[in-house]
């Protein structure tokens, strides 16, 4: 009985409810709203110019250390596509040593200074409130998606990790992400781990890695990122491990940031990279802003104890242009310079 009554009842409310959209006059019905679909085309040039004030050749010169041509679209509000070329020099030094590790002499064509590369290639998709999926090259959440915009004077110099080559820039493979802006983001991803110069390579191993942004208290930010990438028999069973901590407190007339990285086992060796940043700047007026930055790096395979000092004055005459004096030092070779950077970004 009670069976059959409750079937009744839902037969009921169903027709009513049909019944009821029936009887709603058409043009009442508003139509749905799509979204528009967005166009950007973006990009960068950092050049400058600078002086030595140690017998480091060449004394004096001119440098182009950023060109960068992207180009996005956004495809309603859950799906968009960006790509960026950058130009950089891809070819690192190549090193060939003996049975005993003596370095052996070699030549070889290091290739342009200047060659146009694939920086991001990225399909970002919202798939759900909150939660979006990016496949691709991405870019690395290790230094480049929150130090470097944070420090705001890439044109000037790239943040110590970048700097120092501590990470790749950017990487094949998909990420998964959690993004509330009030409160916190969280992002677990996997990827070749080789950069964005190689395919996958013949140790078909993926690395590992998961970002968290804390934003729980107003113009302060909380970062830490981690990557690993799994032992093997192939890498002599070491762990690569991969640590980067950054916190960060910005105003509208000032801004302080400082981060710390450690990674263990680069390459499957037994060499660490640690290092730590941190810099202010502060902001005269609207054109008018002077900043300052220390870097202390320890790479064990390739410079210990490196310091290195940056300050100077930034000018912005327009929105898009940007200039700076600025005085650096270099403690292990003692290196003194003076630069004047010129950045372009629209």
């Amino acid at each position: 009985m009670k069976a059959s009554f409750f079937f009744s009842l839902i037969i009921l409310t169903f027709s009513l409810s049909v019944f009821a959209q029936d009887s709603i006059p058409k043009a009442k019905i508003k139509p749905e709203i799509k979204s528009k679909s967005s166009h950007k085309v973006f990009a960068n040039i950092f050049t400058g110019a600078y002086y030595n004030f140690k017998t480091k050749k060449p004394n004096a010169g001119f440098e182009l250390s950023t060109a960068l041509l992207g180009y996005r679209f956004q495809k309603s509000d859950n799906l968009q596509f960006t790509i960026i070329y950058d130009v950089t020099r891809t070819t690192g030094g190549i090193h060939v040593t003996d049975s005993a590790g003596n370095n052996l002499p070699i030549k070889y064509f290091a290739g342009s200074e200047y060659t146009a590369f694939l920086k991001m290639a990225e399909i970002k998709w919202y798939f759900a409130p909150k939660f979006s999926l990016s496949a691709g090259q991405l870019l690395n959440e290790q230094y480049l998606t929150k130090q470097d915009k944070i420090w705001g004077h890439r044109y000037v110099m790239t943040t110590m990790q970048e700097l120092f080559r501590m990470a790749n820039p950017a990487d094949f493979g998909m990420r998964i992400e959690y993004r509330d802006k009030d409160k916190l983001a969280w992002s677990l991803g996997a990827n070749n781990g080789n950069g964005p110069f190689y395919k996958q390579d013949t140790l078909d191993i993926i690395e590992y890695t998961s970002n968290l942004e804390i934003y729980l208290i107003k113009d302060l930010l909380i970062k830490g990122y981690i990557a690993l990438t799994p032992a093997t028999f192939e890498t002599e069973n070491n762990l690569k491990t991969a640590f980067s901590g950054f916190i960060a407190y910005q105003k509208k007339k000032y801004k302080i940031g400082l981060e710390y990285s450690y990674t263990k086992n680069i390459n499957f060796t037994d060499y660490h990279y640690s290092g730590t940043s941190g810099f202010i700047s502060y902001n005269i007026n609207p054109k008018w802003e002077v900043f300052a930055r220390y870097d202390y790096v320890d790479q064990s395979s390739v410079a210990q104890y490196e310091n290195v000092y940056v300050g100077g004055f930034q000018y912005q005459p327009q929105d898009q242009l940007f200039l700076s004096l600025n005085y650096r030092y270099w403690s292990k070779a003692e290196i003194q310079q003076i630069y004047f950077n010129l950045g372009a970004k629209f």
